[in-house]
This record gives C-alpha cells, structure tokens and sequence, in this order.
C-alpha cells in the first residue's frame, strides 16, 4: 500500500494518474485508487473536483461505467470525438461506458 507524506502527495499522484489515461480509455475512480494499493474512490473523486481543471475528468467513471454524476451531457461528445466504445442503459443519460473494451491500467 501506497504511503504518502502529505495529502497533496496524494493529490499530485492521482492528478498524474488521471494525465496518464489514453484517449478512448477509461479508469474508475476505483481503479484509480488502486493503483496506490488502497479504497478510496470517493477521495479520487473529490481530488478531480478541486483539482482537476484541465484534465481529461470524462475518462475516469463510476464503476458501472457510468459518467461523472451531473456530467453525462457533456461527457458524451467526448467519448464519441475519442470514439470510447458506449452501452445503451437505462438511466437518465442513456448509455455507459462499455468497460470490459475501454478500462485501462497503467
């Protein structure tokens, strides 16, 4: 398991992590925490909250390959301009990231 000296130790690896990410590719929050060796979703989700203008914020989903919460509609043209294979779904944006083609792992 990852040990870091400071928050901001943590922040700077996930923001390097989220860089990292090909186009058309795709990391949960979960998987994004893993690569540190711990859980911790929700505090990769608030590192790209506050600090993640920038970055390609689309490529990292919920774990049902779901966008971002509140983002879908400006998630989705992303994903079609890096052709980043979708699922229809029943939800309130109508799609999700096909994960088992589009999950990546540095």
């Amino acid at each position: 398991m990852a040990v870091f000296d400071t928050p901001g130790e943590f922040t700077d690896r996930v923001l390097e992590v989220v860089a990292e990410i090909p186009s058309g590719r795709v990391m949960t929050y979960g998987d994004v925490a893993a690569v540190f060796g711990r859980r911790g979703a929700r505090a990769v989700g608030m590192v790209l909250r506050y600090h993640g203008a920038g970055l390609p914020w689309w490529r990292v989903l919920r774990a049902g390959g779901h966008p971002p919460t509140g983002l879908a509609d400006e998630a989705r043209p992303r994903y079609e301009a890096e052709a980043t294979p979708l699922l229809d779904a029943p939800t309130d944006a109508g799609y999700r990231v096909d994960l088992e083609a589009a999950r990546w792992f540095p």
